[in-house]
């Protein structure tokens, strides 16, 4: 049975999470295949709200395997307080976690180095959130990354480990006291590091098997496509592939065994850190949908920017990840404002099928041209009939799928995993 990729169409914080949730109900297993702890997804079910960083959003159902693939990057420190508030929720999840042996993991050093590098940057930092990614990916493409297989042999990983930390220390010049406490993060990394040994799987092998067993898998991207370090807004991106094709790789398997790709995309448009954002709104109006829509960052806390949904973005993205279809979420946070307004092309680039489209320096200056269309001012929230919807809301989502030229099949209208509409 063939596997579904779940992918982010904007900059990330889709509602991804309250989607795989959703739909693991009917699979074996979900596997994380980018990102490491800068990701969060929040999934709210049975009365709980349960923000989720490194492991796999299927998690929350019991029944579910959870797998984290190869090109993850893994903090075992912040992955072990993640699966203890999993346990305080009544979730056991340490026997059903499986995770790449060729995962690479965030060293403590790589978060002192992050510090130091986005300080230097000043105005002109990337936004980080600090958790040491970006370093850990360097160091994976130096080819001088620790992998969780290095655990297995505890003298070569703890020598490799003392090598980083000490490059660390005299890298940036640590003072006394600021080296001693890098080396007592190191000591629990170590220890945390170890205790993994007994998770790390061939996941390739272990998705081989369920799928070959007729059972069916999801593979849950982080971040968004916007982020790409590839196809997103360059040098304002995240350090791991987000798109669709970056799954195989993570995961091992081949783009025959996919059968769907579906992308997840917002009603509205946010993004967290710096970079260009054509459709932001720095008003009123972007104040009202952020706390509307509780656009706080699960992982940093951090307010995210808020904009109206920009087509010409989500086209390009629903194409560079060959989307079969579409979610649309937090649509009843756009309850009650009188008029909506959405990006269909740009001044600068009057048509969405362009031979070269651009997504750096340039895009920042393009000027959108938007279609207003008018709101509505019934709370949706919970609804679950496409035909109970206002008007309006309905011709809303039209337009929108309209302009993107893939369907929407699911409507999100709250973050309880029963707030969605399916469209058949």
């Amino acid at each position: 049975m063939p596997a579904t990729i779940i992918t982010g169409l904007q900059w990330g914080d889709e509602g991804k999470g309250k989607m795989v949730d959703h739909l693991s109900k009917n699979v074996s297993a979900v596997a994380r295949f980018s990102g490491g702890a800068n990701a969060g997804h929040t999934v709210e079910a049975d009365g709980r709200r349960i923000a989720l960083h490194q492991l796999p959003s299927g998690l929350i159902r019991p029944e579910v395997l959870g797998i984290i693939g190869a090109s993850c990057v893994l903090d075992p420190v912040a992955l072990a307080e993640e699966m203890q508030v999993m346990e305080d929720e009544g979730l056991s999840v340490a026997e059903r976690l499986m995770i790449s042996g060729k995962v690479h993991l965030v060293h403590p050093a790589g978060k002192y180095i992050e510090s130091s590098d986005e300080m230097k940057l000043g105005n002109a930092s990337v936004g980080t959130t600090g958790r040491g990614i970006g370093p850990t990916y360097v160091r994976k493409f130096m080819r001088k990354g620790i992998r969780l297989e290095d655990a297995a042999v505890p003298e070569i990983f703890l020598k490799k480990s003392a090598a980083v930390t000490d490059e660390c220390i005299e890298q940036l010049g640590l003072a006394e006291e600021p080296a001693e406490s890098l080396r007592k993060e190191v000591e629990v990394f170590n220890r945390e590091s170890l205790k993994l040994v007994d998770r790390a799987k061939d996941v390739s092998m272990v998705i081989a098997q369920i799928l070959a067993s007729d059972n069916s898998i999801l593979a849950e991207g982080a971040q968004g496509t916007l982020l790409d370090p590839d196809h997103g807004t360059y040098p304002f991106v995240t350090c791991g592939s987000c798109v669709a094709g970056a799954a195989c790789v993570s995961l091992g398997i081949g783009p025959v065994m996919i059968d769907e790709v579906v992308g997840i995309m917002k009603a509205y448009t946010t993004r967290v850190g710096n970079g260009p954002f054509p459709t932001e709104l720095t008003g009123s109006l972007g104040d009202r949908i952020r706390e509307q829509g509780n656009e706080y960052g699960a992982t940093t806390g951090r307010p995210r920017r808020c904009g109206w949904f920009d087509a010409v973005l989500v086209n390009y993205s629903t194409r560079i990840n060959g989307c079969t279809w579409t979610a649309l979420t937090l649509l009843d946070v756009l309850s009650g404002i009188p008029e909506l307004k959405v990006c269909k092309k740009y001044e600068l680039d009057p048509e969405i099928d362009l031979t070269l489209f651009e997504t750096g320096e340039r895009l920042g200056k393009h000027i959108p041209v938007y279609e207003t269309l008018p709101g509505w001012e019934e709370d949706i929230t919970g609804e679950q009939e496409w035909d109970v919807l206002p008007e309006n809301a309905r011709k809303y989502v039209l337009f929108i799928e309209k302009l993107i030229g893939v369907p929407i099949r699911a409507i999100s209208t709250g973050p309880a995993r029963e707030d969605l509409i399916w469209r058949n």
